[in-house]
């Protein structure tokens, strides 16, 4: 529902659209908060926005309306890999329960629907994503019961245990172009993943160490965290700034200056893998398993939480742990 006192000004624009910064945005009350969703700079853009989530508002939307609805409210403020991967397997969802409504949607049916798909890590996924606009249909109004997803209990994969040796990072390093090298740096050092590193600005280093926000999760705010400097993260960050071209914003970024894009740095670290592969690595790994490996090699699982920011020690126990146990031996 659009909120606002009456107006002032601009009263030739839409009920609820107000002008912020330049550009117009649709407000509404959600969970007694309001929201305020971007439409555009350009009037008639933002006009044929507005056009979209009121076609699609309200309990007699579709799943395909709803999912459209979801692209333009929901999907930007997700990191970039998160959000292409969210809106693919939406994609397939819509071509499934398309033209149902929210409300029909039951937990029978969309256990039918992972049984068909061949119960694969892929519908898993498909299941998440379906749950993930369930849940932003309840908050916007176009589901009122209950999300049926959260009554399924789909058995669940285990957790990768790819683990990085120190022997394998050596010959990574030894083949990655210098500014690759900076960023495998910054993920063994710090526990950055790729989207952190690749969004790394001048304006993040502080006298107390990196300071930047986590990327956004739907619904959540940025979380601020700091990694302290050590010695040794101080020479990664300052090689990376010494290397061409060295007027630029990005700590690590093209030759252009500019960030990588996902697909950009995921053609490099690929490159980097042949390499490696040629020069004696055994078997490829992914970018995010340096991550892992920052949490495996911390001296708890509290300090690898703390790098990692997870609130909950459990999590990074769970999943970027691959070390074994190690215990003591009874008495």
């Amino acid at each position: 529902m659009a909120v606002g006192r009456r107006r002032t000004k601009d009263k030739h624009l839409p009920r609820g659209v107000y002008v912020s910064h330049g550009a117009y945005y649709f407000v509404r009350q959600v969970d007694g908060r309001k929201v305020w969703t971007r439409l555009g700079r350009d009037y008639a853009e933002a006009l044929g926005k507005l056009a979209q989530i009121e076609a699609c508002a309200g309990p007699a939307g579709t799943i395909a309306g709803l999912i459209e609805r979801y692209g333009i409210e929901e999907a930007p403020q997700l990191a970039e890999r998160h959000r292409r991967n969210r809106m693919a397997d939406l994609k397939r969802i819509s071509a499934v329960f398309g033209k149902l409504k929210p409300s029909d949607i039951t937990p029978g049916i969309v256990a039918e629907y992972w049984r068909r798909a061949g119960q694969t890590e892929g519908a898993r996924h498909e299941v998440r994503s379906l749950s993930a606009l369930l849940s932003f249909g309840r908050r916007s109004g176009a589901l009122d019961g209950p999300n049926p997803c959260f009554a399924l209990r789909l058995p669940g994969k285990a957790p990768r245990r790819r683990y990085v040796t120190d022997t394998e990072l050596a010959v990574v390093l030894r083949v990655a172009p210098p500014m690759m090298r900076a960023a495998i740096h910054l993920a063994v050092l710090a526990g950055m993943d790729g989207a952190t590193i690749r969004a790394l600005e001048r304006r993040h280093l502080t006298d107390r160490g990196v300071e930047f926000s986590r990327p956004k999760l739907a619904g959540r705010d940025p979380e601020v965290q700091v990694i302290e400097w050590s010695d040794r993260l101080r020479a990664v960050v300052r090689d990376a700034l010494a290397l061409r071209p060295q007027v630029r914003q990005f700590v690590v970024c093209n030759q252009h200056g500019q960030p990588y894009t996902l697909d950009g740095f995921q053609a490099q670290w690929q490159r980097v893998m042949r390499q490696a592969l040629k020069a004696g690595l055994a078997e490829r790994f992914h970018f995010h398993d340096l991550r892992a490996k920052s949490a495996s090699d911390a001296a708890s699982d509290q300090d690898a939480a703390d790098r990692l920011g997870h609130a909950d020690a459990a999590l990074t126990r769970r999943v970027y742990r691959r070390l074994p146990r190690v215990a003591k031996p009874l008495e």
